[in-house]
C-alpha cells in the first residue's frame, strides 16, 4: 500500500462519503474509488460496506481496526516531513491528568519550555490508567497521575500532596455548612485517588456519588455557576475557579481530605534529566498553588 492510497481512506471517513472526499483531495470520484478498492485488495480485507443507492459510507469492522492504523501512519508521517524543518535535539513528552495539568502544571509548562528552547515538547492530558499504558508502550515521556497501578517497568515518585476543599456558589448565611447539610445529589464529583475515595466513604457513606461525575475541572465550573451544585476541589483549582466568581472555599480542619499526584516514567528511558531537573526547580511556583491564603477561606468545618 502506498501514501496516497491511505489518505484517500482517511478523506473518506473523514468526510462521510467519495463525493466530499474527492472535492478535498482535488481528484476525481473514481480515483478514490479505485484507490480504496486497491487498498483492500492489499489487505485481503473489506474497508467499507458498499449498498446501491447509498451514498454515506459504513466502515465493516475491519474497516474500523484499518482506521487506527490509518491514523497512526498519518502522524508518523507528519512527523517524518518535520524531520528537516524541526533540528530540535530532543523530543519530549509529557501526559497528564487534566486537574494537574491545567491547574497546577501549566506554569510550570511554559517556564521549561523557556529554559529549554531546543527540545520539542509535546504536552497532553489523559486519564491516569492511559498514562500507564502510554509510558509502557514509550509513546510518553513523563506522566502526572492520581492513581497508582503496580507496573515493573515505571518508576513512581510522589510529586506532591494537596489539601481538598469544599466549594459552594452561594452567598454565605449565619447558619454554618455541613457535609450533613449538603444536597447529595447536587455534587460535582471527580476521583481525586484512592485516599479521596476511602475519605469519601466514611463521610457520605459511599466512594462514589449521588450527583453528577465528571472528568475534567471545566466541567466542574461551568456547573458551578448554578448555586445549588457544590464540589469538593483541590485547592489549585478552587483559586483559579474564584478568578471568576466569588465562590464559598471552606476548609476541613479534621479529617482533611488531600490527593497525591504521583510523576512516573520508564526506569529504562535515559532521556530526561535536564527536564526532570527543570521539573524540580519549579517547586516554589507549584507550592504556591497548592496554598490558600487565609483570606481566601470563607469558613472552616
Amino acid at each position: 500500500m502506498n501514501s496516497s492510497e491511505i489518505e484517500a481512506f482517511l478523506a473518506v471517513v473523514r468526510s462521510g462519503n467519495i463525493s466530499k472526499a474527492s472535492k478535498q483531495l482535488f481528484i476525481s470520484q473514481s480515483t478514490i474509488s479505485q484507490r480504496i478498492k486497491t487498498l483492500e485488495t492489499k489487505l485481503d480485507v473489506r474497508l467499507i460496506e458498499r449498498s446501491k443507492g447509498i451514498t454515506s459510507i459504513k466502515l465493516s469492522n475491519e474497516g474500523e481496526k484499518f482506521y487506527k492504523i490509518a491514523l497512526q501512519w498519518e502522524q508518523l508521517m507528519t512527523d517524518s516531513k518535520m524531520l528537516k524543518q524541526k533540528q530540535y535535539v530532543q523530543n519530549i513528552s509529557i501526559a497528564g491528568v487534566d486537574s494537574i495539568v491545567n491547574f497546577v502544571l501549566n506554569d510550570v509548562f511554559r517556564n521549561i519550555v523557556k529554559e529549554n528552547p531546543s527540545i520539542s515538547y509535546f504536552f497532553r492530558t489523559h486519564q491516569s490508567d492511559e498514562i500507564y499504558t502510554l509510558i509502557e508502550e514509550n509513546s510518553v515521556d513523563i506522566g502526572f497521575i492520581l492513581q497508582e497501578r503496580v507496573s515493573e517497568s515505571i518508576i513512581k515518585e510522589e510529586f506532591f500532596r494537596e489539601e481538598l476543599v469544599l466549594v459552594l456558589n452561594r452567598e454565605p448565611d449565619k447558619s454554618l455548612v455541613s457535609l450533613d447539610s449538603l444536597d447529595a445529589t447536587k455534587e460535582l464529583y471527580i476521583n481525586w485517588g484512592h485516599m479521596f475515595a476511602l475519605w469519601h466513604e466514611k463521610n457520605f457513606g459511599y466512594a462514589g456519588t449521588l450527583g453528577v461525575e465528571v472528568h475534567t475541572g471545566v466541567l466542574i465550573n461551568e456547573f458551578l455557576k448554578t448555586e445549588e451544585y457544590w464540589a469538593i476541589i483541590p485547592v489549585s483549582m478552587a483559586k483559579e475557579f474564584t478568578k471568576e466568581r466569588n465562590l464559598q472555599i471552606i476548609r476541613f480542619n479534621k479529617n482533611k481530605p488531600i490527593r497525591i499526584c504521583y510523576l512516573i516514567y520508564d526506569k529504562n528511558n535515559r532521556n530526561l534529566e535536564d527536564i526532570y531537573s527543570s521539573i524540580l526547580r519549579n517547586n516554589d511556583l507549584i507550592n504556591g498553588k497548592l496554598k490558600l491564603a487565609t483570606d481566601e477561606i470563607t469558613e472552616e468545618i
